[in-house]
């Protein structure tokens, strides 16, 4: 989990959207099945980059008045327009909640496939799986350093974690090697 914890303020709901991100922050809701109710919340637009930026990571504490809770990015809506996030949602999890979530995909190796002038392109960059949220791993990393023109890497060629359940079709290619 990401070490840095990130502030966000409570959202007042009679104070203009349009205002809130003039002054650099973007709306949204925190919600969760251990919460009573959602909360409705502001980030600091730079805070919101930081944690969509992070290709490493899929848990981000919050600290919401004193009270820090771990979080996963669900959604943000951008204004592909005016090149502007509109709104995000957060799910609090607590230890032990088994969650769907969508883990990012890592590799490394890269630069020995680029020597030997190969071309690793990148079919998926996420994976949806099941689990609980103490053994969701933040990333699956491939080692493609040793592969051929060529090959194909799977879903199904991923370690998954015990208690970890694929939900990709097994047979979709995430990469492959040019």
């Amino acid at each position: 989990m990401s070490q840095k914890v990130f502030k966000i303020m409570p959202r007042d709901s009679k104070h203009s959207l349009v205002s809130l991100r003039g002054k650099g922050f973007i709306p949204g809701i925190m919600y969760g099945q251990s919460l009573k109710e959602s909360i409705a919340i502001q980030i600091p637009l730079t805070s919101l980059q930081a944690i969509i930026n992070d290709s490493t990571n899929m848990m981000f504490p919050l600290e919401l008045e004193g009270q820090v809770y771990n979080c996963v990015l669900r959604e943000f809506q951008p204004d592909h327009l005016h090149s502007q996030i509109l709104h995000v949602d957060f799910q609090f999890v607590k230890p032990g909640e088994y969650i769907k979530m969508n883990v990012p995909m890592n590799y490394e190796g890269v630069e020995l496939l680029s020597s030997k002038k190969y071309i690793l392109e990148k079919a998926l960059s996420r994976i949806l799986v099941k689990g609980s949220v103490d053994v969701l791993p933040e990333s699956f990393m491939l080692n493609v350093g040793s592969l051929d023109r060529g090959a194909k890497i799977f879903v199904r060629d991923i370690e998954l974690p015990k208690g970890v359940e694929l939900l990709t079709n097994p047979e979709t290619i995430i990469a492959t090697v040019q």
